[in-house]
């Protein structure tokens, strides 16, 4: 998944699948807010949802973005209960930010309570870094 400069991967493993989508201006062609992507992970243990946001400095948007997704979209509900069918009827959903900004403890707690949403990571991705693997968040 990449935009702007900004990528991210999720590295599987034999056993493992996983879908990556890309929802901003693919599955979601609306004015209204949405991420820029998805990972759905599947294998014989666990199914997981990682919801990702590539930004830039605006990291406060990214947050917003995130909780929009995970609370109001239809359509990502829709996806969460089709990978618990598919998977042990119990998916992990985490949300992720991609972005060459580091924000304090303090502004990252005062978006999650203003969000209402818990951001796993927010990972550091410059062009001239390795593309940062979710797959440590699994």
């Amino acid at each position: 998944m990449a935009e702007q400069g900004k990528k991210v991967t999720l590295g599987i493993r034999s056993g493992e699948q996983a879908k990556a989508l890309v929802i901003d201006g693919c599955v979601l062609n609306d004015g209204k807010p949405k991420c820029d992507g998805l990972f759905l992970f599947l294998d014989n243990h666990r199914a997981a949802a990682l919801l990702v946001e590539l930004k830039g400095r605006d990291i406060a948007h990214a947050y917003e973005q995130l909780a929009y997704v995970k609370q109001h979209r239809q359509e990502y509900m829709d996806l969460i209960e089709m990978l618990r069918r598919c998977g042990r009827g119990r998916v992990v959903e985490k949300a992720f930010v991609v972005s060459n900004a580091i924000p304090s403890k303090a502004e990252k707690e005062r978006w999650e309570n203003q969000h209402r949403i818990r951001v796993r990571a927010i990972v550091h991705c410059e062009a001239t870094t390795p593309i940062p693997d979710l797959r440590v968040y699994l």
